[in-house]
């Protein structure tokens, strides 16, 4: 099944930071997405950063009418680079008997979505013999290697986590450079914010913090609800992560992204041990932003974590 959503790079053909991928919209340089209850087109250029107009062009759609099922072709744009990445490498793998794509995808360290995105497959059904696309890692094509959860564990190691409370991770930018946890800390109790820092993890940008750098904020440590979203029901289960720069100007770093993926691969497949729903600020309802700025990867995000 395709990914459901856009901001995808031209600069990739597919592509993982930390085990993202990137669906193969980028070989026909569009993708496309299924229409689901509650949808509607300015609903689904808002969320996947195009506009109406593009939609309806893309789709030979005489008017804004779409219906529950229906597969809309959403073309990539100019704003939907990522910098840094370069394509990653494509192989074959030939399936054998016994396989499923679960192992498929296991054996490769890439996830079921991004293998059938690879491919574009609808169901899980393969056949013994069938020749399927094999995505590779960015994680392997970028610069950094390196570890960044040290930090992560070690606090967390002082901690009991209470697994039952977290129900979702939100993503957001600070929408200024400067910042840690520190800055962040004071700024927010000074606020009036009893708990101080909003947010439960930040990651630095290279100012006043390393580039990548992941700091763990104090309502991680004391597992409290966060303090970053106008819903009050959302901080009570949300985890918010905040990576340090305006995205609506600048794109995140690599060091940045792939902080994020290995924070978010953690979270999910140790501390939490289980997929919670994951969304950019601006994609909650009620919220009136464009929290996490237009550069920041939520497509590719989503290829990942939905």
């Amino acid at each position: 099944m395709h990914s459901n959503r856009r901001q995808f790079t031209r600069s990739v053909l597919l592509a993982t930071a930390g085990g993202m991928l990137l669906p193969p919209a980028l070989w026909a340089q569009a993708i496309t997405y299924n229409v689901k209850k509650g949808d509607t087109l300015g609903k689904i250029a808002l969320r996947l950063n195009t506009s109406t107009s593009e939609l309806k062009r893309a789709n030979n759609l005489k008017s804004d009418l779409i219906r529950v099922g229906q597969k809309l072709t959403i073309p990539t744009g100019g704003n939907t680079n990522l910098a840094g990445y370069k394509p990653s490498a494509m192989s074959n793998y030939i399936v054998v008997k016994d396989d499923t794509l679960g192992k498929i995808a296991q054996r490769h360290g890439i996830s079921v979505n991004e293998l059938k995105a690879a491919n574009n497959l609808s169901r899980d059904l393969i056949l013994v013999g069938q020749n399927l696309r094999i995505p590779g890692n960015v994680a392997r094509q970028t610069a950094s290697t390196e570890d960044l959860m040290a930090k992560v564990r070690a606090a967390t190691a002082r901690i009991k986590i209470q697994r039952d409370k977290w129900q979702r991770i939100v993503v957001h930018h600070s929408a200024i450079k400067y910042g840690n946890v520190e800055k962040y800390d004071a700024a927010h109790r000074h606020r009036g914010m009893q708990n101080g820092l909003a947010y439960h993890f930040l990651i630095g940008n290279g100012i006043d913090a390393d580039d990548g750098e992941i700091e763990v904020g104090p309502r991680w440590q004391k597992q409290q609800a966060g303090g970053h979203v106008k819903n009050h029901l959302i901080n009570q289960t949300a985890i918010g992560i905040c990576l340090i720069g305006n995205f609506e100007k600048t794109h995140p770093s690599k060091k940045q992204l792939t902080a994020f993926t290995q924070l978010m691969d953690w979270l999910q497949g140790v501390a939490l041990g289980k997929k919670v729903h994951f969304a950019g600020h601006r994609e909650l309802r009620g919220e009136q932003t464009v929290c996490p700025g237009k550069h920041f990867p939520l497509a590719l995000m989503h290829a990942r974590y939905d």
